[in-house]
């Protein structure tokens, strides 16, 4: 019912906004953020229908990362072609690319681009001869059934390191750029069309800071951040807005133009849901690619709920420590993808929906004064703690402001480590991510984390993950 209302309410606000002869109306749908999450495909091409069916100018956009999150789209055959075949049928009409489009590497990233009936866009990734990947264009132009004018540049986010937030060896060869200095680049556009958009894979609040610095867009779509604005929000004359993501909404821009100048936007969320408003090819499609029964194993039982971060931590981070017998082992927080692994069986699919990066691990032999270099560069990040651990217990003393004071280690007797060697195990992400020089003197094992989830739980089946291994002490 709730549904109903909200495509009621988007319905009524359409039905009077091009009245006037010289008024026109372009809708504009959008999504962000799927991470291969296909079930509700279904419900989001019935909504597309009903508004290409009710409107002449409506378009379809998304703002990014399609890629990781979903074993069913990630370890087909070919990786990723679920997802974009899917929206080849729905008829997307462009996408920015976002930073998980590199997980499955340049060469498959190619292919599904190739395979795409819809451009990929991006402004500030400049490919060199040393990239697999051919150069994606910054922008792309549309056009109302009246000529109107409607140009959308693409642009992605970059971390502390100057680079999105993917494998570095999966980007070489690509220079990328600060976005918003990229952005200024093309201020000159805004006069040369009747809507100017930016479609953005760069998280709410950097949408806020392009806003601000390059005020010459209409509009903003956005994703990375999977904030959900069931509304947007106004900066200034620009409106900022984004879909959640995982497919639970869809946004529905509409922008009122009279004799060609924008005079009104307004965007909100319509709820996906699954088995709702069918749409019999996209569910026999989906129905298709969800028939693998690998995936669908079960491997062990969960005595109670498994929630993110800690207890899922601890899993994870028990199995790296059993399987590569090593003393000490990390896990950062951004690569638990899953809230909940609920009490009961656990299959396949969840562990890999748990850990979609195929990670691999890299050991150490590291003092306790490098082991908390470690741990304070991961807090200093997120400006919180973004690890779990297996083998020791940490205490961190945070001040008022946040910031990072002091860190205990102790082992499990609960005595302190203050001297000595000890075995570390971490991810290959992080280790080449975290800019600390150390970090380049490990043992790659090639060993993949997913793999040693699955492994673990078949060995203990049903799991006890114990208790909360790092506290937190304000000061």
């Amino acid at each position: 019912m709730k549904n109903i209302f909200s495509f009621f309410i988007v319905f009524l606000f359409l039905q009077f906004s091009g009245i006037a002869d010289d008024t026109t109306t372009v809708v504009i749908l959008h999504t962000n953020d799927m991470h291969s999450h296909i079930d509700k495909f279904s419900s989001l091409a019935s909504y597309v229908k009903m508004f290409r069916q009710k409107y002449e100018n409506v378009f379809l956009f998304s703002a990014g990362d399609l890629f990781t999150g979903n074993p069913v789209v990630d370890k087909y055959k070919a990786p990723g072609y679920p997802i974009i075949d899917l929206m080849n049928k729905v008829k997307y009409d462009v996408s920015e690319i976002g930073n998980h489009e590199f997980d499955y590497g340049q060469a498959t990233l190619n292919k599904r681009m190739e395979q795409a009936t819809f451009p990929f866009i991006c402004a500030n990734m400049k490919i060199t001869h040393q990239s697999i990947l051919k150069q994606p264009k910054p922008m792309v132009t549309f056009y109302t059934k009246d000529s109107l004018k409607i140009m959308i540049l693409g642009l992605l986010q970059l971390g502390k390191n100057g680079l999105p937030d993917a494998m570095l060896k999966k980007m070489e060869g690509i220079q990328f750029s600060n976005p918003i200095k990229i952005a200024k680049h093309y201020q000159s556009y805004h006069d040369s069309c009747n809507v100017f958009i930016a479609l953005t894979h760069l998280g709410a609040n950097t949408d806020k800071i392009l806003a601000e610095k390059a005020p010459f867009f209409d509009v903003i779509i956005g994703g990375h951040s999977h904030t959900k604005l069931p509304n947007g929000i106004k900066i200034g004359n620009t409106l900022i807005t984004q879909a959640g993501c995982y497919m639970d909404y869809l946004g529905v821009l509409s922008l009122k133009l009279v004799n060609g100048k924008v005079v009104s936007k307004q965007d909100s969320l319509i709820t996906l849901v699954m088995g709702n408003h069918n749409h019999d090819d996209i569910s026999q499609l989906i129905e298709k690619y969800n028939q693998d029964s690998t995936l669908n194993t079960v491997i062990g039982q969960a005595k109670q709920d498994l929630t993110a971060p800690d207890m899922l931590g601890n899993l994870i981070t028990d199995a790296m420590r059993q399987k590569l017998n090593v003393d000490i082992a990390f896990q950062n927080i951004g690569g638990i993808r899953l809230d909940k692994i609920p009490q009961g069986n656990i299959t396949v699919k969840q562990i890999y929906q748990l850990q979609p990066f195929d990670n691999t691990f890299i050991t150490y032999n590291l003092t306790p004064k490098q082991i908390k270099q470690l741990i304070k560069y991961a807090f200093n990040l997120y400006h919180k703690n973004e690890l779990e651990v297996s083998g020791i217990n940490i205490k961190l003393h945070v001040n008022s402001h946040q910031n990072l004071k002091g860190i205990d280690l102790f082992d499990l007797k609960g005595n302190p480590l203050n001297k000595g060697k000890f075995t570390v195990a971490i991810n290959n992400y992080m280790a080449s991510a975290y800019k600390l020089p150390f970090l380049k003197k490990g043992k790659a094992t090639n060993i993949l984390d997913a793999e040693t989830t699955i492994e673990y739980i078949k060995k203990h089946q049903r799991l006890n993950v114990g208790s909360k291994r790092i506290t937190i002490v304000k000061e």
